[in-house]
């Protein structure tokens, strides 16, 4: 048997001697508006997926909760994609109250301005009343833009400090080639609750609460015996960004039938997909990036792009998380579920919901312990809350999140073919 107990790193490994952390980064509205300006009016945010506007027309509008931006995310007649601020330049209004469609134009519902899918202003009606509006600049507002692996990305900041590839610091030489585009089906579930954003961060950057707050859940498909407190194992850094590996309990065995024949037409699941091997398309549990070990129990790759993304490529599919600021005390949570393709069978379908309903399970427990957490900070009795040697996925967050809120964090990583190593 492999002795795994070298790579489960620990906070000292990384040189992470912060262990314990204000309370007041999660309950302090000041700390919040320094959030809104210094880490996501900064940073690269991801918002979807190119394949969700495919077409030339194709738009999709997003919401970023911490900015309180609504965006409108369009395919041009060129094949570009672009963004922009979903406001009229004549009085504000949004214009597209649709979460997704196809247009070549977008007409304001209220005076009529009318904008091309570029974005560019094209009528103006009376327009000799707005001698003073120049069309060719007072299209729609422009968002920054950029795309890696088919995620969209959007910066808010007048100039970016940094391109999308240096804040990826490696992490994207880590993944270069993944198959996220192979799995294009996606189910997306939203939620809000009352506690601070980054406690659902770091819930999902530590696998130490897996077997007690998962335990009718999680714990017997994923904690192994010889990890019963499930450390990720193989931690990597890549500027504010990390990925490790996270095992699962291969010797789990479920008798029940129901779960035996969900388990085996699982669109997306962390067993080896050993046909789809067979046939070349071995999707994420091959590829270099994921599983450095080739650990033989391996259950997914926890990759975090700061400071909002936690993302989890299984054997043929992968799980998405995103967790935006509302306030100091609340927030909103997406998952999603990605696949190779929508169920195509009644099996198939009723797998899908039952994977829909054991992920809702995992993250409402996450959510309703966050919430407690966010009642215990708030008591005030605790002005620092612990972190153990254990979490140093945690302890990371904390340090980049704090160069952020004092100006920093930004500065562009050397990007290298090793940055993996």
């Amino acid at each position: 048997m492999t002795d795994l107990s070298e790579h489960m790193t620990k906070a000292r490994d990384l040189g992470l001697e912060n262990g314990r952390v204000p309370v007041e980064y999660y309950t302090s509205p000041e700390y919040f508006r320094r959030e809104q300006d210094m880490i996501f009016r900064r940073a690269w945010l991801m918002v979807g997926r190119v394949d969700e506007v495919p077409e030339p027309g194709d738009y999709i509008v997003r919401e970023v909760p911490p900015l309180k931006a609504n965006v409108i995310i369009a395919r041009g007649k060129d094949g570009e994609v672009r963004a922009f601020h979903n406001a009229c330049s004549h009085r504000g209004v949004a214009l597209v109250c649709q979460d997704k469609g196809n247009a070549l134009t977008f007409r304001c519902p209220y005076h009529a301005w009318t904008y091309r899918i570029d974005g560019s202003l094209s009528a103006i009606p009376g327009e000799q009343d707005f001698p003073h509006v120049d069309k060719a600049t007072s299209g729609l507002a422009p968002v920054h833009l950029d795309t890696w692996a088919g995620f969209i990305f959007l910066n808010f900041a007048e100039e970016p400090e940094a391109t999308l590839t240096e804040f990826l610091a490696g992490l994207d030489v880590l993944l270069d080639g993944a198959p996220f585009g192979d799995f294009p089906f996606c189910v997306r579930v939203t939620d809000e609750i009352d506690c601070n954003w980054k406690n659902l961060v770091n819930a999902f950057n530590e696998g130490y609460h897996v077997a007690i707050l998962h335990n009718k859940t999680l714990r017997a498909a994923v904690v192994p015996k010889d990890n019963p407190h499930l450390h990720y194992l193989d931690v990597k850094q890549f500027g504010p960004h990390s990925a490790g590996t996270v095992p699962r309990n291969f010797d789990y065995d479920p008798q029940a039938p129901a779960l035996t024949w969900v388990y085996a037409q699982m669109l997306p699941t962390s067993a080896p997909d050993l046909e789809a091997i067979k046939q070349g398309r071995a999707g994420f549990y091959e590829h270099p990036g994921i599983n450095r070990l080739k650990i033989p129990n391996f259950g997914t790759e926890t990759i975090t792009i700061f400071p909002n993304i936690s993302i989890q490529p299984l054997a043929n599919g992968y799980l998405f998380y995103q967790f935006w600021p509302i306030s100091a005390g609340r927030m909103r949570t997406e998952v999603r579920i990605y696949s190779r393709h929508a169920p195509r069978t009644l099996r198939e379908e009723y797998a899908m919901a039952s994977t829909l309903a054991a992920t809702r399970d995992v993250v409402v427990e996450d959510m309703a312990m966050s919430r407690l957490q966010q009642i215990g900070f708030e008591s005030g009795g605790k002005t620092y809350q612990q972190f153990g040697q254990n979490e140093p996925l945690l302890r990371m967050f904390t340090r980049d999140y704090e160069a952020y809120l004092a100006g920093g964090g930004m500065t562009p990583f050397p990007v290298q073919a090793a940055a993996a190593e």
